[in-house]
């Protein structure tokens, strides 16, 4: 029996309803509560069983609850730097009761370290960055002194490695492969991510399951299981323990136990024993992409990759494996992925096959490099074959890009089409058939009137403090911005966007025989649409810190 499903599902309900609590939603947090109580007292579980999943929804509840409950001043408080941008710091404080501050415009940001301890005191401002679990701001602050301790030294021996491979490399393969080896992003090359990002292939730049796995196995011919575990938690520790990582390692760890205790490995239970783990150190994962994506491409390949590789039986193993794991990775993955990209990408299923493979072989060099790089014969013949390597990628990247479509930019029309499909689908195999095969064909007139009752969709949105307004007529999209943006090709592509006007403070303007006016002020867009005023206010604190485009609004003019 999965009961770790319903204590994970139990877990997620508890942050959802801290979060409704922490944002005046009574009527959400009364429906989740509901929702889920109903939900585990119809299972037929045990008494005990019950209670325990309501005592973990509880648990989760006030832990997340509590998490976002902050003192107002600091006083000679050590906090350790986590990360930084090109102007603002994020900071954790002192184990066990960690909670991540945020200092913005920070001084001297280019004379400090990730992983340096910090001792501070000020005051502490209340803001609520949820997927990146910030829960003030530090300001009026004072810093007393800097330590560079034992863990800081620890963090930074990934700094020497990434010059080590930049110095054997260059600059751009040697960044490319310290993100490839250990997660380190920093300093990566726009262009070069924009690519993997088109091809589908952004996510072998997070350190993932699969190098935990490649870790333990490697070492697992040489030792046997418990130093390999010791070692792939060393490794953990290394990367920054990374949310997928850490997944990896505890189904490792229970895969390696399950035969020890007598008791039959399941990876669905495993799973969300992970999440269950995880959600309960760090509740504010859980609106972390990295988080979604990581458990969706698992959850999808347990649940669907033995399915699809029946359908595949025709193809050569070393062709269909692969494809069958691709594929039931992106089952899950897919709506999430357009309701947050907005984009079709047609190239990841070519690319993956054809790509990954040498990425893997690129990370297992990587790792070899790291180990033995100090030996110059052995150093000389791996970054032969590292060059070697990114040589093929890079001729496969060329080749295909020049023979895959464009990506498609999806309006909102489209993305709750193609969703509501996804839901009917997966509703087929719970209901019969025959009762619901009618449904996309209603579908599909209901959304073909929509669309052509619609003569305007306006988006209203930020890009980082810049106010824009997209209208969308038919096939024409105009972006009006309140100031200058430097890399506005880049905007545009991402959103689709025909022609934009910057610094459009007011503007107006007619399109088929609608009459636009579009003023800003401050956090506030004002779109006067035939002589009726709409008013956007647009800032909520639910804004993604580490993401360029703000959650948008949306209005449809019939």
């Amino acid at each position: 029996m999965r009961v770790f499903v319903y204590y994970f599902i139990s877990v997620i309900a508890g942050i959802l309803m801290g979060i409704s609590m922490l944002e005046n939603s009574l009527i959400i947090f009364l429906i989740i509560l509901s929702v889920t109580i109903y939900t585990i007292i119809m299972k037929e579980f045990k008494f005990g069983l019950k209670i325990s999943i309501v005592l973990c929804l509880l648990i989760s509840f006030l832990n997340f609850v509590g998490y976002y409950q902050i003192d107002r001043k600091v006083e000679n408080e050590n906090f350790r730097i986590v990360s930084k941008t090109s102007k603002d710091v994020i900071l954790k404080s002192s184990f066990p009761f960690s909670k991540k501050y945020i200092i913005e415009d920070f001084e001297k940001i280019n004379d400090i370290k990730i992983g340096m301890l910090l001792n501070i005191s000020g005051e502490i401002k209340e803001v609520t960055y949820y997927d990146i679990g910030v829960v003030g701001e530090i300001q009026d602050y004072k810093i007393n002194f800097v330590k560079n301790d034992f863990i800081y030294k620890f963090i930074n021996v990934r700094q020497a490695i990434k010059d080590f491979f930049v110095e054997g490399l260059g600059e751009k393969r040697g960044n490319i492969l310290s993100a490839l080896t250990f997660g380190d992003v920093d300093g990566l090359d726009k262009n070069y991510k924009n690519d993997l990002k088109t091809l589908g292939l952004v996510h072998i730049l997070s350190v993932s399951g699969f190098h935990m796995n490649l870790i333990f196995s490697i070492v697992m011919k040489f030792l046997s299981v418990y130093p390999s575990l010791l070692v792939s938690l060393i490794y953990l520790f290394f990367i920054g323990t990374k949310v997928s990582v850490i997944r990896a390692f505890t189904m490792i760890f229970l895969k390696q136990l399950a035969p020890r205790v007598y008791k039959n490995y399941d990876g669905i239970n495993a799973l969300c024993f992970a999440g269950v783990l995880i959600l309960l150190l760090r509740p504010y994962e859980l609106f972390n992409l990295g988080f979604i994506y990581s458990f969706l491409a698992t959850g999808g390949i347990l649940i669907f990759n033995s399915k699809i590789s029946r359908y595949l039986y025709k193809l050569p193993k070393f062709i269909g494996d692969p494809i069958s794991l691709i594929l039931s990775a992106q089952v899950l993955i897919f709506p999430v992925v357009i309701l947050v990209e907005r984009k079709l990408e047609f190239g990841f299923l070519l690319s993956n096959i054809l790509l990954v493979p040498f990425y893997s072989c690129l990370i297992i060099l990587g790792i070899l490099l790291m180990c033995f790089g100090i030996i110059p014969v052995i150093k000389d013949l791996i970054l032969y074959l590292i060059t070697f390597v990114f040589d093929i990628i890079d001729g496969g990247i060329m080749f295909i890009k020049s023979i895959t479509l464009d990506g498609i930019y999806l309006e909102n029309h489209i993305i709750i089409f193609i969703i509501c499909v996804y839901i009917i689908y997966f509703m087929s195999k719970k209901i019969n058939f025959n009762k619901i095969k009618n449904i996309p064909v209603v579908l599909f007139m209901v959304y073909f009137i929509f669309i052509n009752m619609v003569s305007l969709n306006i988006e209203v949105g930020k890009y980082f403090d810049k106010n824009y307004v997209i209208i969308r007529d038919g096939f024409k999209n105009y972006m009006y911005i309140d100031k200058t943006i430097k890399n506005i090709d880049s905007l545009e592509t991402k959103l689709g966007i025909d022609k934009s006007f910057q610094n459009a403070d007011e503007k107006d303007f007619k399109i088929g025989n609608n009459k636009l006016h579009i003023d800003f002020d401050g956090n506030y867009v004002f779109v006067d649409i035939d002589s009726e005023e709409i008013v956007f206010e647009n800032y909520s604190t639910l804004n993604r810190y580490y993401q360029d485009i703000y959650p948008k609004k949306y209005y449809s003019v019939f």
